[in-house]
C-alpha cells in the first residue's frame, strides 16, 4: 500500500508540474499583415525582421505573418477583410488611410512640402491628432511609412502643364486631390490601382506616371519611361494601421513590444529609404532615363494649379483646419530657416 501511495502520489505531481501547464499553454498569436510592398523589398525586410524581434521578445506568444504583394488584394479590399477580422495590421499608402480618416490626405498636397526637414518639423506635430480620429474609428497607428518625394515619369518630356495634354496620365483609383489637380490642368486622368499600373504602361493605356523613385524601381515601373521631371510634387507616405479590436485583445506586454518594434525598426526603415531614393535616381540616369529640368516660371504656373485645386478641396476632401493648421507649422519652420 505504501508503494502504491508513494505511486498516485508521483502521478499526482508528474499532473500538476508537467501535464496541466503544457495542457494550458496558449497558442501564439498571429497576427496577419497585408501590404502592398513586395517581397524582396526593404518595407517586406522589415516586416520579417519585427517579427522575429517580436517572438523574441513575447517569449513566441505574438508573431507577425506578412502578406506581401498585394496578394490581398487592394486597400479597399484590405480595409474590408480587417473590418471583418481577416486581417489584423496593414501597411497602407497616405490614400488608403484618407478614406479612414480623410485629414491624412491633406498632407500628401502638391508642393506642400519643400524638404524632409519641413516634413519632419510638421508631422510629429499633427499626428496626435490623426491618431486620435484614427483610433475613434478602430484603429491604432503603429507608425509613419515613408515613400518620399513623387516625381513624375514618362514616355515624352514634361516640362510644363501644357505638356501633358493629350497624354494619358495615370491616377490612383479614388485620389480626388490627383483628379482635381489634373482637370484645372486641362488633362483627363486614368485611375487605376497601384497593382495595375506597369501592365497599363506597357500595353500604353498610360504614358505618364508618378512616383518616389524608388517605388518606381521596386515596381519595375522606370523599365517603361524614357524621362523623369527632376521637381517634387509631392510628399508620399504610408502607415501600418492595426484593428483597436486585436490591438485591446492583446496582453499590455505584447502591446507595448508590439509598438516599441513598429517605433523602432520603422524609424529606421524611413531613414533608408531617404537614402534609397536618393540612390534611385541615379539609378534611373544611368538606366537612360532623360531628366527635365523646370525654369522658375513653369514651376510657379504647375504651383499656381496644384494651389486653386488644393483650395478648391479644402473643408471637402479634407478639412481646412488641418490644411491651415499643417501651413501654420510651415510658415513657422521657414521663418526659422
Amino acid at each position: 500500500m505504501k508503494l502504491q501511495g508513494k505511486v498516485v502520489w508521483f502521478l499526482a505531481w508528474l499532473c500538476l508540474t508537467v501535464v496541466l501547464p503544457l495542457a494550458g499553454r496558449a497558442e501564439p498569436t498571429v497576427l496577419k499583415l497585408a501590404t502592398l510592398a513586395p517581397e524582396g523589398s526593404a518595407w517586406m525586410d522589415t516586416f520579417h525582421r519585427m517579427n522575429r524581434e517580436l517572438e523574441s521578445r513575447t517569449k513566441g506568444t505574438l508573431k507577425l505573418r506578412a502578406y506581401p504583394g498585394g496578394v490581398m488584394g487592394e486597400e479597399r479590399v484590405v480595409l474590408r477583410k480587417m473590418r471583418i477580422g481577416q486581417i489584423q495590421i496593414a501597411g497602407l499608402t497616405g490614400l488608403g488611410l484618407s478614406s479612414i480618416c480623410k485629414d491624412i490626405q491633406a498632407l500628401g498636397t502638391p508642393f506642400l512640402f519643400r524638404n524632409y526637414g519641413e516634413v519632419d518639423f510638421v508631422l510629429p506635430r499633427v499626428t496626435a491628432r490623426l491618431e486620435k480620429i484614427l483610433l475613434e474609428r478602430g484603429y491604432v497607428l503603429l507608425g509613419w511609412v515613408e515613400i518620399g518625394f513623387v516625381y513624375m515619369m514618362s514616355n515624352k518630356p514634361v516640362a510644363n502643364p501644357r505638356a501633358l495634354r493629350g497624354t494619358k496620365v495615370w491616377m490612383p483609383e479614388g485620389d480626388r486631390v490627383s483628379q482635381a489637380v489634373f482637370e484645372k490642368a486641362g488633362v483627363a486622368p486614368v485611375p487605376l490601382g497601384v497593382s495595375d499600373v506597369l501592365l497599363a504602361l506597357q500595353t500604353g493605356l498610360v504614358d505618364v506616371v508618378y512616383s518616389a523613385p524608388v517605388a518606381a524601381i521596386v515596381l519595375q515601373w522606370f523599365t517603361k519611361v524614357k524621362y523623369v521631371t527632376r521637381v517634387p510634387l509631392s510628399y508620399a507616405f504610408g502607415g501600418v494601421i492595426m484593428t483597436r479590436r486585436a490591438f485591446d485583445r492583446l496582453s499590455r506586454p505584447e502591446q507595448q513590444a508590439l509598438q516599441d518594434i513598429f517605433r523602432i525598426e520603422l524609424t529606421d526603415l524611413n531613414t533608408r529609404t531617404r537614402r534609397d531614393n536618393e540612390e534611385a535616381l541615379g539609378i534611373m540616369e544611368d538606366e537612360g532615363i532623360r531628366s527635365v529640368e523646370l525654369t522658375g516660371s513653369e514651376l510657379a504656373l504647375f504651383q499656381k494649379i496644384a494651389g486653386e485645386a488644393v483650395e478648391d478641396l479644402a473643408g471637402n476632401a479634407f478639412s481646412a483646419g488641418i490644411l491651415e493648421e499643417i501651413k501654420t507649422y510651415l510658415r513657422e519652420v521657414r521663418r526659422g530657416n
